[in-house]
């Protein structure tokens, strides 16, 4: 007894005595385990390449690989998702981890020169996963067989034990090489065996579960799991003793998994195995097994709740609402419907039979009217059994103010659009087409209906008709933004068959046409054109069918481009008409770049043939550049009324001719049915005094115009190039000419 006091009490002292090193033991310590630490995740990722691999090599199918971040991520076809990684530097040495030929594990620890089995099978089914670890108080490699309960140090072909940190810089490379070649995943380990296995897109059975883990059955509870279906011919299904599992037939492609508990737990249902497992099969012998476990709790069901607020975070759109959603604890999941708060409340089955799933804690439901009052009903459901229904409603936001006019959005909200003496409106017309320029074809126009043209893209602006003539149907077509660049429509001769009407729109001839014609030889259509820019080749318009006219012809806040000598804006050849009734221009400008002769309106000669008998003409507030008459500006042989008023005119160097208006029919045109007043013409040489005198013979003779040398230029700019000729005020005092802030799309610049 005293011999082993003496030894005790020299140990003592030499602990004692050596207290001055501890400090240097502690931080050898601290190293090691900091070094230890180190490499967590080179120790994370090979842990996980051997799982991954065992899953290969035991007959696992893939649906898709993605190279995501420098490491595969393989989505097997059961749903599952596994990652290789290829490793980094490292100051250390990792096992080089593969399978040799009889199908067991094999670790290296010198870099690959040579193998050892662990003698435990990698695959079948008593095939082990190794877990490997850093022994952070020695430094060595540890391997555990039974999930990470014991652990074993690793040895070399010595029957060392290894050390993990090493004194050099080594490369942890787990793989030779990994890589997707052309349809399968290649795989060569660097023990030098080598895996391809296909990756088969059309191919997978995976389920899909609300929460992670064990799922989770009240006594004879049944609950419904989606499954993911594809290229799938046979399937094979198994569950714990006790349990039943029914796979519905799939519908594009998912199915339902039903899965019923026992009613109680028994000796004879007290199965340990949990797997409810389906096994699928495709063409060519490929197969899969999706599995979830499962486990009853042995008590009775007890039917779920759930509670739904307004979200307390998110704020409602015009569009949209949030939900904040408390489905309890035993629900397998939730749906819902959002309806108006106007219609009726639904019953938890219509819930549950039309609703939407629901998923987590919220949901945010849209498509929604601005400014409208909706109310959310939300049902919970366990199996067969439901929760009451939960609700709560809420209003979307008010759309904000328009700050850009928008023709489509104000016919959409009931507004009325006014084109002449239409009224565009739902009343007038219930339907409407919205399409972009690329998107209108011949047949649309020919169809005719309510159109608004989308002038949004600028990338987007033009639509061309093919062809010499295009017979349109009863046709309204309206360009989108006022305030936007024009779309234009580059067309042929466009025959009104029916009514025509264009607003906010370019509209261009392709050739030598005329422009808006006649057609129908039943029908005497009407002609509406406001807010548009025109190039015309020949005749605007052109009543060229024998019999039959425009009834009606309106063009205002237009910019209208001439280029052909004595085609004039509108002419006429129908002889035998008798049912004009009015053409009106009002603040318009016509304009030529080069002086142009031409008339404006030409509604026959001196013939009695045209017996316009009933035709009002109304000429207002309009701009005429560089077109000089060459007899007569506004031509006729009888009128019911003419009106040409505040229109100011400009042309030099061409001599103009006799009258700006005339009307041949001295008998049956009496002076009362005519006013020609305040009119401005800026011209040189002057050669006619009775140039606005309304009848030919130079009878009647108004007041208050101007025009000829000695009075001054009426605009203060003129850009012949775009149509622009602002007029100056201080000139023309009376008002008279086309003014450009109502054309919203132009822009003088």
């Amino acid at each position: 007894m005293k011999k082993y006091l003496i030894l005790i009490f020299v140990a003592l002292a030499a602990v004692f005595q050596s207290c001055d090193n501890n400090d240097d033991l502690w931080d050898a310590i601290d190293d090691l385990k900091s070094r230890v630490q180190a490499l967590e995740t080179q120790v994370d990722a090979l842990n996980g390449n051997i799982g991954a691999l065992q899953k290969l090599y035991g007959g696992a199918t893939i649906s898709k690989v993605e190279n995501v971040g420098g490491k595969y991520v393989v989505t097997l076809t059961n749903g599952e998702t596994i990652e290789l990684v290829q490793g980094s530097e490292a100051e250390a040495v990792i096992p080089i981890v593969s399978i040799n030929d009889k199908g067991e594990w094999q670790v290296s620890t010198d870099n690959g020169a040579t193998f050892t089995s662990l003698g435990v099978k990698a695959v079948a089914e008593d095939g082990t996963t190794p877990q490997f670890r850093i022994d952070e108080a020695t430094g060595y490699w540890q391997v555990s067989y039974d999930g990470g309960t014991s652990f074993e140090n690793v040895k070399d072909t010595k029957g060392q034990p290894v050390k993990a940190i090493g004194s050099g810089t080594v490369t942890d490379k787990f793989f030779e090489e990994v890589k997707v070649d052309g349809s399968d995943l290649y795989i060569k380990l660097l023990g030098g065996e080598e895996l391809r296995i296909p990756i088969v897109s059309d191919f997978f059975c995976r389920i899909i579960t609300p929460t992670e883990g064990v799922q989770t059955f009240d006594a004879g509870a049944t609950k419904r799991f989606v499954v993911e279906i594809r290229g799938v011919e046979q399937v094979k299904l198994s569950a714990p003793e006790g349990w039943t599992a029914r796979l519905t037939d799939a519908v594009d492609e998912r199915a339902e998994l039903i899965v019923t508990a026992p009613a109680a737990v028994t000796r004879a249902t007290a199965d340990t195995s949990k797997d409810v497992a389906i096994e699928a099969f495709a063409a060519g012998g490929l197969s899969t097994v999706a599995k979830i476990q499962v486990e009853s709790t042995g008590t009775a069901p007890a039917a779920p709740t759930v509670a739904v607020t307004n979200s307390a975070t998110v704020e409602p759109t015009q569009s949209a609402l949030t939900f904040d959603v408390a489905p309890s604890a035993n629900a397998d999941g939730w749906k819902y419907l959002c309806l108006k708060s106007t219609e009726a409340a639904p019953a938890a089955d219509k819930v549950l039979a039309d609703g939407t799933a629901g998923a987590g804690t919220s949901v945010t439901v849209e498509n929604l009217e601005a400014n409208t009052a909706y109310t959310i009903y939300v049902v919970a459901y366990a199996g067969d059994l439901t929760s009451e229904v939960a609700s709560v409603g809420n209003t979307t936001a008010a759309a904000p103010v328009p700050t850009e006019a928008d023709y489509y959005r104000e016919y959409l909200d009931g507004g009325n659009i006014t084109l002449g003496d239409l009224t565009i409106s739902k009343a007038a017309y219930p339907d409407a087409q919205l399409l972009k320029p690329s998107e209108l074809t011949a047949a649309i126009i020919t169809a005719g209906g309510l159109i608004f043209v989308d002038n949004s893209d600028a990338a987007d602006l033009s639509f061309t008709i093919a062809g010499t003539s295009i017979n349109m149907g009863d046709i309204v077509l309206i360009g989108r933004y006022p305030e936007r660049e024009q779309a234009t429509i580059s067309g042929p001769e466009l025959r009104c068959k029916y009514n025509a009407a264009f607003k906010n729109l370019h509209i261009a001839a392709s050739g030598n046409y005329n422009l808006f014609t006649t057609t129908n030889a039943t029908y005497d259509p009407t002609l509406h054109v406001e807010d548009c820019i025109v190039d015309a080749t020949y005749n605007v318009v052109y009543d060229s069918h024998n019999t039959q006219n425009f009834k009606k012809i309106y063009f205002g806040n237009s910019i209208v481009k001439m280029t052909a000598a004595n085609k004039p804006f509108y002419s006429t050849k129908a002889k035998e008409a008798h049912t004009q009734q009015l053409i009106r221009l009002d603040n318009n400008v016509f304009y030529a770049e080069t002086p142009l002769q031409n008339y404006l309106i030409n509604c026959g000669d001196r013939s009695q043939a045209f017996q316009t008998t009933r035709l009002q003409i109304e000429v207002t507030n309009n701009t005429l550049y560089n077109i000089y008459q060459p007899n007569i500006m506004i031509r006729a042989y009888v009128l019911a009324g003419l009106t040409v008023t505040k229109n100011v005119g400009y042309y030099t160097g061409v001599t103009a001719k006799n009258y700006l208006t005339g009307v041949y029919d001295t008998a049956g045109f009496t002076a009362d049915k005519a006013e020609v007043t305040y009119n401005y013409l800026y011209t040189t040489p002057v050669t006619d005094a009775n140039f606005w005198s309304a009848k030919h013979t130079g009878s009647y003779t108004p007041v208050n115009n101007q025009m000829g040398e000695g009075v001054e230029a009426p605009f203060s700019s003129m850009d012949a190039a775009k149509g622009y000729f602002p007029i100056n005020t201080s000139v023309v005092t009376t008002g008279a000419g086309a003014v450009y802030d109502t054309k919203k799309w132009f822009k003088a610049e």
